[in-house]
């Protein structure tokens, strides 16, 4: 029997859009890929393979295929100048660079270092140079660096009031264009219990708190734990909690079959 009107979760499943990662492991796990409905939240410590993930998605965004978007990729930088040398280096060592001839001129990279910059790029930049090329991803690498240099707690409000403003128009960008829009975020841990692999990412916790958290659309956790690097789904409206073993090599990011 049908019902006029409603849905099923395999519906909203088969018929999500994705950005693939450039990795088949690790699509297969994510069930395609990085969402291109809603924002995208990667978080972790220093040295877990945030920016490392960003810089291959910029390449995947290129290419000419139903998982990529044969289009440009935005990267908004807050905390540090552009990574061009480990891009350069992964175009020149991914078999994606290679097999489809790719290289950064389709990379389109903005440094900001304010809260009153960032807003000013998302809100009244962005849509120009969205209307003017085809953009497949826009990352912000980090979300959190201007608000956690300038913020104090009593101005809590006014950084709420900027995280939905941020917040509402990635999501619409996300839908006019389908695009997927990632956010890179700082963490922070508590070490009170002991730490396993299985129980690591619930001890690592996103910065920026519930109003923030509140606009992400799929959360995932990267982290380091006796040299192996996992990838946590932590929020997903499809996805359940699961851990996906990846490495870090020249040629890229890459997930690890299972023992």
């Amino acid at each position: 029997m049908e019902f006029p009107g409603f849905r099923t979760a395999d519906d909203f499943d088969t018929s999500e859009d994705y950005l693939t990662t450039g990795c088949t492991i690790i699509d297969e796990a994510l069930r395609g890929g990085i969402s291109r409905k809603g924002i995208t939240q990667i978080y972790g410590e220093a040295g877990t393979g945030k920016t490392q993930l960003a810089l291959q998605l910029c390449l995947t965004a290129q290419i000419p295929s139903d998982q990529g978007c044969q289009a440009g990729a935005i990267y908004i930088c807050t905390e540090s100048v552009f990574p061009s040398k480990r891009l350069q280096n992964l175009l020149e060592e991914s078999p994606i660079a290679k097999e489809h001839n790719l290289n950064g001129d389709l990379i389109f990279i903005e440094h900001i270092s304010t809260v009153n910059d960032l807003e000013i790029c998302v809100i009244n930049r962005l849509p120009i140079l969205l209307s003017n090329r085809r953009i497949g991803l826009i990352i912000i690498d980090s979300i959190a660096a201007p608000y956690r240099v300038e913020y104090e707690s009593t101005e809590l409000r006014n950084r709420a009031k900027s995280f939905r403003n941020i917040g509402q128009v990635l999501h619409s960008y996300s839908r006019k264009f389908n695009i997927a829009v990632v956010c890179i975020n700082q963490a922070s841990s508590s070490i009170d219990d002991p730490i396993s692999d299985e129980n690591i990412c619930i001890k690592i916790n996103p910065v920026l708190g519930i109003t923030w958290a509140s606009q992400v659309t799929n959360s995932f956790c990267l982290c380091k734990f006796n040299g192996q690097r996992h990838i946590h789904t932590m929020v997903s409206p499809y996805l359940p909690r699961k851990l996906i073993l990846f490495e870090i090599k020249e040629s890229g990011v890459h997930g690890l079959s299972e023992m």
